[in-house]
């Protein structure tokens, strides 16, 4: 289906009807007409510093706040779980419901393959952005045994864990890191996490960091987007 599930479409809507609004019915309205230095002066914070600052420093504000063209440049998460381990969140934290792969087996009658597959969509869907290509180098470098490790993308954590999540890497971080794993106790090499930021208006590179849960920051870096815009969404030169 194309069903456009969660996404904000009523956002979108009042987003044309602003804009037909403001520079349709009334082209006269201008900020030129403000004339309350103080209502500037907190204009400004919200409409230009946040966005700038953000724009620039990419990990330190939201994109949402920092009013980022909403296509693919923006942080994220993956968590990869060793084996069972993911069941440490349904053992150990209240939710409203099982973890995605528990309720896919109870939709699919148990059919493992077809709920693998359906699995496999997240990962697929973040590789084919430029961004997600990252992904390719760091995998390896987070687990070294990859296939022991089941993928699981950090929206989908948050939204299992919190309750919602806005497609905001940074809801789904360290500090989200740090409060699964003071309930959950994962052993070391059980929950690894990486994390990319944004690429910065003004230097073409994604940052990443990946950690363990158990034992903090394994790896930090940078990669210039170059090298991902020569690269194919699937695994080259396998």
């Amino acid at each position: 289906s194309s069903f456009p599930l969660g996404v904000p479409i009523e956002w979108n809507i009042v987003m044309v009807y602003g804009g037909l609004a403001l520079f349709g019915a009334h082209p006269e309205a201008s900020a030129l007409a403000l004339s309350s230095p103080l209502l500037v002066a907190i204009l400004a914070v919200p409409l230009v510093i946040v966005p700038l600052v953000g724009n620039v420093s990419p990990r330190h504000v939201s994109f949402l706040l920092s009013m980022r063209y909403y296509a693919g440049n923006w942080a994220y998460s993956v968590w990869l779980f060793k084996g069972d381990a993911e069941n440490k969140l349904d053992q150990h934290i209240t939710k409203a419901a099982l973890g995605g792969r528990a309720q896919l087996m109870t939709m699919y009658e148990q059919d493992k393959d077809m709920v693998d597959a359906m699995l496999c969509k997240v990962p697929v869907f973040r590789l084919m952005h430029v961004q997600g290509r990252i992904l390719h180098d760091l995998l390896p470098k987070a687990c070294p045994d990859v296939e022991d490790y089941v993928f699981h993308d950090g929206e989908a954590v948050a939204g299992l864990v919190l309750g919602w999540n806005f497609g905001d890497g940074h809801l789904h971080q360290e500090r989200l890191l740090e409060a699964i794993q003071g309930e959950c106790q994962f052993e070391p090499g059980e929950l690894r996490c990486i994390f990319v930021e944004s690429q910065p208006i003004h230097r073409p590179f994604l940052g990443y960091r990946i950690h363990d849960a158990a034992t903090g920051l394994i790896e930090e870096g940078e990669v210039p987007v170059k090298t991902l815009l020569a690269r194919q969404p699937w695994p080259e030169g396998a």
